[in-house]
């Protein structure tokens, strides 16, 4: 178990952090507009608010507005609204109006979703629809299934800008898992991409602990913000310490590091970059994996189920490390010096780089909302 000083050194770490902008970004209103019948925006809502995410219910008002009257759409309401999704029940014809429909929603120039629940292969039917939208036709088989939720999540959010997804998944319990599963893999890769920039060109022995101080830092920093953007994906209430102090048993900063450090020893070359980057990114993957089970569920991960969850982020996380390092060697030979420019644009991206704000007033407000 992780000592009171190994997590006295986190919650030092993240104390730092504004997350003023990530809070805001999650109050963010949304504004969804979906047209179609009763009967069929009905269900599609309800598949959507449908989740595995047992522990917080929805914050927030629904980003889902509903238009039934599909011949008289209000235009000019409709030109404020961050996407436009069409529900149709796909067991009918078309509706009559739908051509009409799709050339006046193609004329507000928003992200455009066409969901078609209880429907089979739609390659026949998609052919009466203008040749832009076919691609954007999404088929439900069966919205009862566990899985419908997941199939309309990706599609919803592979359309919607990605800086409302926080928000939406706030307030749409069904999106959670679909955002959380993207913030652990897009902070597993920034944090695997860091370990490789910072290592270069030096081969770090494993039978160290493979990071400098100054390395660790920075990653536990994105670890803390991936951990907060879980926190309020699912619905926790927005108070960053006191989301980072429910982790911090298994978050554990040093403690997550040292442990798959030593997990490695014997399945890895003693030397390389690629133990380095390894560890970066399994210690990411599995604080991100065990944050996620803990504010969707109240699961709280230890034992033999996080030594199985380290040993599944080292298999992802060692072909990870092979597939950067040889793309670097790639780019490294068609461009010299793109490494180092990498390198330097990658560190004033990251949180532990960046210059510290010099107003104060984000730390007081932390301490006051403890």
């Amino acid at each position: 178990m992780p000592s009171w000083n190994d997590l006295g050194n986190v919650l030092s770490t993240v104390r730092e952090i504004d997350v003023n902008a990530i809070r805001e970004e999650s109050e963010h209103p949304v504004f969804v507009a979906c047209v179609g019948d009763s009967e069929q925006l009905e269900t599609f809502s309800r598949v959507l608010h449908r989740s595995g995410s047992r522990r917080y219910g929805p914050t927030g008002s629904s980003p889902l507005f509903n238009y039934e009257h599909m011949a008289s759409l209000p235009l000019d309401e409709l030109r404020r609204a961050d996407m436009l999704v069409l529900v149709c029940d796909g067991r009918r014809p078309w509706p009559s109006a739908m051509s009409s429909v799709l050339d006046e929603l193609e004329d507000l120039l928003l992200p455009l979703l066409i969901v078609v629940l209880y429907g089979t292969d739609q390659r026949e039917r998609s052919r009466e629809l203008p040749v832009a939208t076919i691609t954007r036709v999404v088929t439900i088989a069966d919205p009862e299934l566990p899985q419908a939720a997941d199939q309309l999540a990706t599609a919803l959010l592979d359309r919607l800008p990605g800086e409302l997804h926080l928000s939406v998944a706030r307030r749409v319990p069904g999106l959670r898992p679909f955002v959380a599963r993207n913030l652990v893999n897009s902070t597993s890769f920034v944090n695997a991409s860091y370990a490789l920039a910072s290592g270069l060109p030096a081969q770090i022995p494993i039978l160290n602990i493979p990071f400098a101080a100054a390395d660790i830092v920075v990653l536990t920093k994105n670890q803390a913000l991936m951990v907060y953007k879980l926190a309020l994906a699912h619905g926790a209430p927005p108070e960053f310490q006191s989301r980072i102090r429910e982790v911090a048993p298994v978050l554990g900063g040093a403690y997550v590091w040292r442990q798959i450090a030593r997990s490695l020893v014997g399945l890895m070359p003693v030397w390389g970059l690629v133990p380095k980057v390894t560890i970066a990114y399994a210690g990411t993957y599995t604080t991100g994996i065990t944050a996620w089970r803990w504010y969707a569920n109240g699961e709280l991960v230890l034992g033999e189920q996080l030594k199985r969850i380290s040993q599944e982020a080292l298999a992802q996380g060692r072909a990870r490390a092979r597939n950067l390092l040889e793309q670097a060697r790639q780019s490294g030979k068609e461009s010299p010096g793109l490494l180092q420019r990498f390198k330097a644009r990658l560190s004033q991206m990251l949180p532990g780089r960046r210059k510290k704000p010099k107003l104060t007033a984000p730390t007081d407000d932390l301490k006051q909302s403890e």
